[in-house]
């Protein structure tokens, strides 16, 4: 039976072994910290030469209640400087209509792996298992800290992915399918935005013919695009009216095949066209822009789209979400011939593990 002094997760820790149990005292990083935790190593080992007993120190020492809900909180505003808007949005939403409802008082040091199941089967009820994950993953990165800085022993979130894996599984009615169009599809979407959304037809165009998402393609400058070597630089995104990185925070160069090199040279012509219409001093920057030359409002270039795939539907075609342009370009291209790793950097996965897991189903077989 002792007391020692260990330099534990970038703090000093007093680590005590007494009737066959194991207690830990965080004290701090500093000098003063290990100075401080010596001292009480000192106490705890005069105690255990005399036979005192440890339970009342332990008792006066009781930490102060630590509620989830505010920890929560605390952890949006310390950090959402860090965040991208929609998912500084995204998260406040998530911990206000959910997490703290859930978990509000409780103390963050109690959570056990029985309060991540009954949250999950409380909210299967109306949520599917990938939006509840996502939840979790919050409270996950809370306790992350929380575990750094010693004030709990384990993360009960920590295998979460696994859980949740284990979770889709029982409740799926059949295995999950990423929804394509076909080519046939395709062409008609293509020839309708032509024929009643022609504004939007370009940008359709470029979602087919490249994968890059809405909001990349919102923030596409024309000086992003390179017509000499059949490219496109994705440098940013517009993404809940702002301007950002990209998801991955990397930029990436996006092969453009001629098909789409011609109709963007085409919507070139179009843009100086309309400065001389519309008394522009010059072209705007922005590939895909209003009239006034600013950059296109996401929710009205949804509204667009709705139109064009309400239109759609009633001549046959499935009305899938827009970002399905993306799964149609990845598995259109891995069918053609295209290598996982190919793919992967045109859609910008940091792993073509991703790319493989998600769109694997769509790889040419040897057989055809």
């Amino acid at each position: 039976m002792s007391a020692k002094v260990q330099w534990y997760r970038e703090a000093w820790w007093v680590i005590t072994h007494a009737k066959g149990k194991k207690r830990k005292k965080r004290l701090g990083p500093t000098q003063s910290d290990k100075q401080r935790a010596e001292n009480v190593a000192e106490k705890i080992n005069a105690a255990l030469v005399l036979g005192q007993s440890l339970d009342s120190d332990k008792q006066e020492e009781k930490p102060k209640p630590l509620p989830t809900g505010e920890a929560l909180l605390r952890w949006h505003k310390t950090y959402s400087p860090t965040f991208k808007p929609s998912f500084e949005i995204e998260a406040r939403r998530m911990i206000a209509n959910h997490l703290v409802p859930f978990f509000g008082d409780k103390d963050l040091r109690e959570i056990q792996d029985e309060d991540l199941l009954q949250y999950i089967g409380e909210k299967l009820k109306t949520l599917a298992p990938v939006t509840i994950q996502t939840h979790l993953s919050i409270l996950r990165r809370v306790l992350n800290l929380a575990l750094d800085k010693g004030l709990v022993e384990r993360n009960p979130a920590a295998k979460l992915g696994g859980l949740m894996t284990r979770v889709g599984r029982r409740v799926a009615a059949e295995a999950e399918r990423i929804d394509a169009w076909t080519r046939e599809e395709v062409t008609q979407l293509l020839q309708m935005a032509l024929h009643h959304e022609p504004v939007l037809y370009p940008a359709l165009v470029t979602l087919f013919s490249t994968g890059i998402r809405r909001g990349e393609l919102l923030g596409l400058k024309w000086e992003d695009v390179d017509f000499e070597r059949g490219c496109l630089h994705v440098r940013r995104g517009f993404v809940a009216g702002q301007m950002t990185s990209p998801k991955s925070g990397k930029g990436r160069m996006v092969s453009m095949p001629p098909s789409l090199g011609s109709a963007l040279l085409d919507l070139l012509a179009v843009r100086r066209t309309s400065a001389i219409r519309f008394g522009w001093k010059e072209v705007p920057d922005w590939v895909f822009c209003t009239r006034t030359g600013q950059p296109i409002i996401p929710s009205n270039f949804e509204r667009s789209w709705y139109r064009l795939r309400r239109r759609a539907q009633d001549e046959g075609v499935r009305p899938l979400k827009l970002h399905c342009t993306r799964h149609t370009y990845a598995s259109m291209a891995l069918h053609a011939g295209k290598s996982i790793r190919w793919v992967a950097d045109q859609l910008g996965h940091a792993k073509p593990e991703l790319t493989l897991r998600v769109y694997g189903h769509a790889m040419r077989r040897e057989e055809e």
